[in-house]
């Protein structure tokens, strides 16, 4: 509860990861907790030579909800993305210490900026960090393997035209464009395969003046094998005149071998705790994208609550379903100490 009363959209951090600091270090079994320079927290415990990372993330979307229990769900911005799954993190690695012993080195870590420009696991990359292992924090239903994400490619797209009266007939103004645009973008079948997503459009600069420019920002989601440069270029021919497309950012999508030690860790901790696997290809993106080969070759995603929920006013997330989360991950370390 405490956790979700902090509210914590990207950039603004600093609160939550205060209060989780706090509780860590007053309630939980970890032997070090720090706060790196870009203010992600990081939890560790354990001498052994091989080392596992369960990584969340702490920062939410903005739209604050306000934080109740309700029928046995807790409510809150971040609840299912990912504070919930992040809560169970940080309980299930401290629940496992006595296991461990001298065999492993467990860290839990709460990465700032994912909703933005991923600079917490961005920070992991530049100081070289590396582990044998990652669980990567995210709602997956509890039972989702998750391993495989889409990439994103953030495209904007400007148009501009000649003001003059609104009055006047003739002029195509830079709000048509755009528009016209977007109608081609949502109706192109090619297109659509990426699932393209308006997400900021702008345009005009007073009620009396036909607009001479404007811009849009559109989301799209890439699968393994698409290069940006191929999305591009559909996204180029029917492009009106005056107006042009930049990439914006991008990030590449992800793909983890079924049968790597992770993979196979999460799946005997479903199925010993009684619960029935699923392997999971998600649309969206992750920390995944970013971690897989650069922080660990050894990469998963998995978590408590329903992915449906993240970034909708209804976020909520189920008490059991935040039990049985700590469970599975103090498992998935028992399972990892195993193949060590």
């Amino acid at each position: 509860m405490g956790l979700l009363s902090n509210y914590s959209p990207t950039f603004k951090e600093e609160k939550a990861i205060s209060f989780l600091s706090k509780f860590v270090k007053d309630k939980l079994n970890f032997d070090q907790v720090v706060i790196d320079e870009v203010g992600n927290l990081i939890a560790s415990y354990g001498r052994g030579r091989r080392s596992i990372a369960l990584i969340g993330h702490i920062d939410t979307v903005q739209g604050y909800i306000p934080v109740k229990i309700d029928n046995d769900f807790i409510w809150g911005r971040g609840a299912v993305d990912a504070k919930g799954p992040l809560a169970s993190a940080f309980i299930g690695a401290s629940n496992a210490r006595d296991y461990v012993e001298d065999v492993l080195k467990v860290f839990a870590i709460a990465l700032v900026g994912e909703e933005g420009p991923s600079h917490g696991a961005w920070n992991l990359v530049k100081k070289g960090v590396r582990f044998d292992h990652v669980v990567i924090c995210e709602p997956s239903a509890g039972t989702g393997v998750v391993v495989e994400y889409r990439g994103s490619l953030l495209v904007k797209v400007e148009c501009s035209s000649k003001p003059g009266h609104t009055a006047t007939r003739g002029l195509t103004s830079a709000c048509n464009k755009l528009i016209n645009y977007l109608m081609y973008v949502s109706s192109n079948t090619d297109i659509n395969e990426y699932i393209p997503t308006v997400v900021k459009l702008m345009c005009g600069e007073a009620f009396n003046v036909i607009p001479k420019s404007g811009y849009a920002y559109i989301s799209l989601r890439l699968p393994l094998g698409t290069k940006p440069d191929e999305v591009i270029k559909i996204m180029e021919l029917n492009l009106p005149n005056n107006c042009k497309l930049d990439v914006k950012s991008y990030v590449e999508p992800v793909r983890v071998p079924l049968n790597s030690p992770i993979v196979r860790s999460v799946i005997r901790s479903l199925i010993k705790l009684g619960l029935k696997p699923r392997l999971v290809r998600k649309l969206g993106t992750s920390d995944m994208n970013i971690v897989y080969s650069r922080v660990s070759n050894d990469v998963v995603a998995y978590g408590p609550g329903d992915s449906k929920l993240s970034h909708t006013d209804e976020e909520r997330i189920g008490i059991e379903d935040l039990v049985l989360g700590a469970r599975v991950y103090e498992s998935i370390i028992k399972e990892i100490v195993k193949l060590t």
